[in-house]
């Protein structure tokens, strides 16, 4: 293998050097003969630039660490070694190397996600946060996965890692929606019928599938936001807390239980108590919060 290329089975368009807007026109041109290809490029592209629901920046984050970060709290990176849950947490390994491997100051970086609806990556919390981008990091690395991705094949088979990472690599401003159609429209199967916008949000970020974003609070200006020399970002820097479904369904179900005067189980009943003290907190800090779901052309806001 030249140490310039990737090998022939990587696809040509999607790993190509090209820029990210090139590569969309590359797959547009490959799929153009497919019957419903138009309408899928058309409806995905609708999806992620709509005005009041396109695409977002998101970070999952559990109970305790909520209720430290508001109301006057912040977000702090595994470098700066945060309390959660009476435990202080620090970067692993893994965590080191991969953040090395990336060109990434880990101190200095908060990692998030990319989203056009739904409750983030709830495998690292319950509760979704919308950030304001403008005030934390107005144009951030994006990377078009999960970036622990590295530790594994094929990029550990590479001679030359750095070469597929760099091709994975955009930014915000520039990149944004040419990476979201890139993760969207090959998966789609343009042959049978159009997307609509539920599928369109759940392939931006599905399970731990995402595009990863690269947050650098320092970027923004210390004038208009003194305390960024706390690191992190704090409830100002929020727009709205995004929760599921499914969890409010289950919490109204033990207070109906509970009324109704059955027992619950001791881990039930904690879980419950903390739920509804970060209903209070987030009252008192004025965060606007929302229960999401996704349905089918567009979204239901509850």
């Amino acid at each position: 293998m030249n140490d310039n290329v990737l090998p022939d089975s990587f696809d040509p368009i999607y790993f190509s050097a090209g820029s990210w807007d090139s590569r969309v026109a590359q797959w547009i041109d490959a799929t153009k003969t497919q019957e419903f290809a138009d309408g899928n490029e058309h409806a995905v592209r609708q999806a992620i630039s709509d005005k009041d629901s396109g695409l977002v920046v998101v970070v999952n984050i559990g109970t305790h660490a909520l209720l430290s970060l508001l109301p006057d709290g912040r977000y702090l990176n595994l470098y700066e070694k945060p309390a959660v849950g009476g435990e202080r947490k620090e970067p692993s390994g893994d965590r080191e190397f991969v953040d090395s491997a990336m060109g990434i100051h880990g101190k200095d970086v908060y990692f998030a996600a990319l989203a056009l609806g739904g409750c983030g990556i709830r495998f690292y919390g319950e509760f979704c946060l919308v950030l304001k981008l403008d005030q934390i990091d107005p144009d951030p690395q994006m990377f078009d996965r999960d970036s622990y991705d590295i530790l594994l094949p094929p990029f550990t088979d590479l001679p030359d890692r750095q070469l597929l990472i760099q091709r994975l690599v955009g930014r915000w401003n520039a990149d944004r929606y040419a990476m979201a159609l890139m993760k969207v429209l090959p998966g789609l199967d343009h042959q049978h019928g159009l997307v609509t916008t539920g599928t369109v949000s759940e392939m931006v970020l599905k399970d731990q599938e995402y595009i990863e974003i690269h947050l650098h609070p320092a970027r923004a200006s210390k004038d208009e936001h003194p305390d960024r020399s706390r690191g992190g970002f704090g409830r100002h820097d929020i727009e709205e807390l995004r929760e599921s479904p499914d969890e409010v369904a289950v919490a109204t179900r033990l207070r109906e239980r509970s009324d109704d005067g059955l027992l619950l189980a001791d881990v039930e009943y904690e879980w419950l108590l903390r739920r509804e003290c970060v209903t209070r907190t987030v009252a008192a800090a004025k965060l606007p919060a929302r229960v999401v779901t996704q349905h089918g052309r567009g979204y239901q806001w509850k």
